[in-house]
C-alpha cells in the first residue's frame, strides 16, 4: 500500500513535469496559424469562453494604437494575435509587452503576436496595444486569442468583435481597390458599346 503522502508527492512531481512540457515560457512559433497549444494529450474546452476580448475602439486607422484586454478569470498562458477574414496571418505590431508576456514573431512579423513569458497570474487589468500595419490595411481586423488557465484547461477562438477601418485612414489598399473600379467600369462601358457584341 502506497501512503497518500507518496502518492502526492508523484502528482505534483508529475504536475510540474507535465508543466515544463506545455511551455512556460511562451507558445512556439509552430503555434501562429492555428494557435494551438503543443500540450501532449490535452484538448481544448468544448464549452464557450468564459473570457472575453475587449477593445477600446470602433474602428482602425494607422498609428493610433488600440488597447485590448481579455477579461474573465485569471489566465497564466495565451496566444494573441490580430487577424482579417480568411487569413491566418498576423497583423500589425504589438507594443511593449505587458508583465509577464513576450513578442511572438509570426507571419515573419517580429512582433506580430503576443504570448506569456511566464505562468504568473495575468488578469483583466493586463492591457495588450496594438498598432495597425502602416499599408495594406484590411476592411476589417478581429483579434483572436488562445487563453490557458492551466495546461489542462485552456480555450481556443476566442474572438474579439469586428472593427472595421476607419474611413479616414491612410494604410488601406486604395491602389487596389482604384484597379478593381477602373477596371470594372471600362469592362461595363464596353459592354454598352453598340455592336460590341456582334
Amino acid at each position: 500500500h502506497r501512503s497518500p503522502s507518496l502518492l502526492l508527492g508523484y502528482i505534483v512531481f508529475w504536475n510540474i513535469i507535465c508543466l515544463c512540457v506545455a511551455f512556460p515560457t511562451g507558445a512556439p512559433a509552430s503555434a501562429c496559424e492555428n494557435m494551438m497549444p503543443v500540450h501532449m494529450g490535452v484538448q481544448p474546452q468544448p464549452s464557450p469562453a468564459p473570457y472575453e476580448i475587449q477593445i477600446d475602439a470602433p474602428s482602425f486607422m494607422n498609428r493610433q494604437p488600440i488597447n485590448v484586454q481579455i477579461v474573465g478569470s485569471g489566465y497564466r498562458g495565451l496566444l494573441l494575435e490580430a487577424r482579417t477574414f480568411g487569413s491566418t496571418a498576423a497583423l500589425g505590431t504589438w507594443q511593449n509587452p505587458a508583465n509577464n508576456t513576450k513578442f511572438l514573431q509570426c507571419s515573419g512579423n517580429s512582433k506580430g503576436a503576443i504570448t506569456h513569458s511566464n505562468t504568473e497570474l495575468k488578469t483583466s487589468l493586463t492591457t495588450y496595444t496594438w498598432l495597425p500595419p502602416a499599408s495594406g490595411c484590411p476592411a476589417v481586423i478581429t483579434f483572436m486569442a488562445t487563453v490557458a488557465q492551466s495546461r489542462e484547461t485552456y480555450w481556443l477562438n476566442v474572438k474579439s468583435k469586428v472593427i472595421w477601418r476607419d474611413s479616414k485612414a491612410t494604410c488601406g489598399a486604395e491602389k487596389f481597390t482604384w484597379t478593381v473600379t477602373v477596371v470594372t467600369m471600362m469592362s461595363f462601358h464596353l459592354l454598352l458599346l453598340p455592336g460590341y457584341l456582334y
